[in-house]
């Protein structure tokens, strides 16, 4: 079995879009040939459509075509024959500003009605809306069949550890519900590549006695102190997702100590997460490439889904 703690869905992944936001293009240019890949578009064939159409005509061409390859019904049916049988689903809330309305939750929820029991709903805080977004939360968590909460702060412009969390934090502390915050490296260029380092994840943990936490993305590059706060907080936990397994398991790619770690010390700690949509690799040769890490067999059955099935007390061992 498998659970993915860190995914989206394709109707999300591959939205179309009038117009490209500039912070986003460069990440639309890096995985825009990743994602040609998966309905057989060579690069080349992606390189003469650039060339000869604006970005967001190609991008919409190409999210056409992904979007009935992996409508709801057919990616349902691959996740169920590669065995995933839980899979996040975020429901990110991005952006600065106050003055924009919290990010509408309902069709998540609607999904989570629609196949109950393969999805896990994360819902979406951003702290510069304040007590609005909190309300969402809230709903999504008690009434709307949510089970975790998701935040990127190098979207939101602060460090996980900005008071403008807490309010989140203590609901999430109160009602036992796992937080996944991005901590890796960020590629906005208005943003500081340290944004989300592992570090700004200790005040929280300090500061509430009951707060769990998912660093997603690994701590990349900060791995030794990912590492030492994984030591430390044994209600932290870590996810290796949107980094592709075969690079993590290559050496001199900065994941060595993690992977020995993974083996020992921190075993009840790591968790399986891809984001293989957003990567455009398949998810039966992502699950592959994990296998040819070396870890032991119970080290991978945790990896795999014992750490999240006990995190979320989805009691699937039994």
């Amino acid at each position: 079995m498998i659970i993915d703690v860190s995914n989206t869905l394709p109707i999300f992944q591959f939205e179309q879009t009038d117009k490209i936001e500039e912070k986003n293009r460069e990440y639309i240019h890096l995985f825009a040939p990743r994602w040609a890949n998966l309905v057989g578009w060579t690069k080349e064939d992606l390189a003469k459509k650039l060339d000869q159409h604006s970005l967001e005509e190609v991008v919409n061409e190409l999210f056409s075509v992904l979007e009935k390859e992996y409508s709801m019904e057919n990616f349902s049916k691959l996740l169920k024959k590669v065995n995933v049988v839980k899979h996040a689903i975020h429901n990110l809330d991005y952006g600065r500003s106050k003055h924009e309305a919290p990010t509408s939750h309902d069709e998540t929820a609607e999904i989570l009605q629609q196949y109950p029991g393969q999805y896990i709903g994360f819902a979406g805080y951003n702290p510069h809306k304040g007590t609005e977004s909190l309300k969402v939360v809230k709903k999504a968590i008690l009434e709307q069949g949510f089970e975790a909460v998701v935040i990127a702060p190098y979207d939101h412009g602060l460090h996980a550890d900005d008071k403008r969390y807490y309010p989140l934090y203590s609901f999430c502390d109160e009602y036992d519900i796992p937080v996944w915050i991005h901590t890796s490296i960020n590629y906005f260029k208005e943003t500081s590549a340290f944004i989300d380092h592992p570090k700004h994840l200790e005040e929280p943990l300090m500061h509430f006695d009951n707060l769990k936490i998912i660093a997603g993305h690994g701590g990349w590059p900060w791995i030794q102190d990912m590492i030492a706060m994984l030591l430390k907080y044994d209600r932290l936990y870590v996810d290796t997702s949107a980094f592709r397994p075969k690079y993590i398991g290559m050496e001199n790619t900065g994941w060595e100590m993690f992977l020995q770690y993974a083996n020992t010390l921190i075993q009840d700690q790591i968790l399986f997460g891809s984001d293989w949509l957003t990567l455009g690799h398949p998810i039966d040769d992502f699950i592959e490439e994990v296998k040819l890490w070396g870890l032991k067999e119970e080290v991978l059955e945790k990896f795999f889904w014992k750490n999240a099935d006990k995190l979320f007390r989805f009691n699937l061992s039994k």
